[in-house]
């Protein structure tokens, strides 16, 4: 099992209608993002980097800001998302399956793997 964690931003809920969402698979570094509408607010994410397991994990700035600036590609040239926006921020950690029968480096699964070991009686 791998650790991934992923950085996610609440905003104001003027970023978002609040009967429509986006969901882009293109991003500058492709990775998804996704702007929700959620609770009169509008819920961002998501960043998705390895990670061990953290019992109180921060957002890095870093993966905020990328947050932000993906945002504004997505917005009207009037409308400005900026640091002081967001309202909160935080990391989810989840585990990710990994094939023992895979050659080190591939890429973990998003999906449940069942490993069987045939030599074991």
């Amino acid at each position: 099992v791998r650790g991934a964690a992923g950085t996610h931003l609440v905003l104001p809920g003027y970023y978002c209608p609040n009967n429509m969402g986006l969901l882009d698979y293109n991003t500058s570094d492709g990775r998804f993002l996704f702007f929700l509408p959620w609770e009169k607010h509008t819920l961002v994410g998501t960043t998705d980097t390895k990670s061990d397991a953290k019992t109180l994990p921060a957002p890095p700035e870093d993966e905020v800001q990328w947050l932000l600036n993906e945002c504004g590609k997505y917005l009207s040239d009037d409308l400005m998302v900026r640091r002081s926006d967001v309202l909160s921020a935080w990391v989810g950690w989840r585990p990710l399956a990994v094939d023992p029968h895979l050659p080190p480096g591939a890429p973990v699964s998003r999906d449940h793997v069942i490993s069987e070991n045939p030599n074991q009686v």
